[in-house]
């Protein structure tokens, strides 16, 4: 029989290695659109968008196709839509904060970005699954 001390290591362990699998998370902490263009490692070429603080807009990169972090969209549109300077935020209360939904139950792996404080918008694989989170 187990005694206490070594049930509670384990779960403890668990818990921390699922959640670190499946990333329980709303997102990484601070802006991903500050974040540097990282190429991750390649399995290919797969031609992305990261935002430049710099230059203060969305810019193309080849992409590895695995890895890399959270500045990278499939899209031009998508990359503006998250990181761009002209977004206008409308001054109501939100009923319920953006990202507070801790996963995408259909993309468990998705992070969550809060362009403004009541929206969320859930990027997989550098596209938009918004709108498949909970169909």
């Amino acid at each position: 029989m187990m005694k206490t001390g070594t049930v509670a290591l384990f779960l403890a362990l668990t818990v921390v290695c699922v959640g670190a699998r499946y990333r329980y998370a709303p997102g990484p902490v601070g802006n991903p659109c500050r974040l540097p263009p990282d190429a991750g490692y390649s399995q290919g070429i797969c031609p992305r968008w990261y935002y430049d603080t710099r230059l203060r807009s969305c810019r193309q990169f080849n992409y590895g196709c695995c890895g890399g972090n959270a500045n990278n969209f499939k899209t031009r549109r998508l990359c503006e839509d998250v990181c761009g300077e002209d977004i206008l935020c409308p001054l109501w209360v939100c009923d319920v904060g953006a990202c507070t939904i801790q996963t995408c139950p259909n993309f468990p792996k998705a992070t969550c970005f809060a362009p403004c404080p009541c929206s969320s918008v859930w990027i997989y694989n550098g596209e938009d699954v918004t709108d498949r989170c909970n169909n």
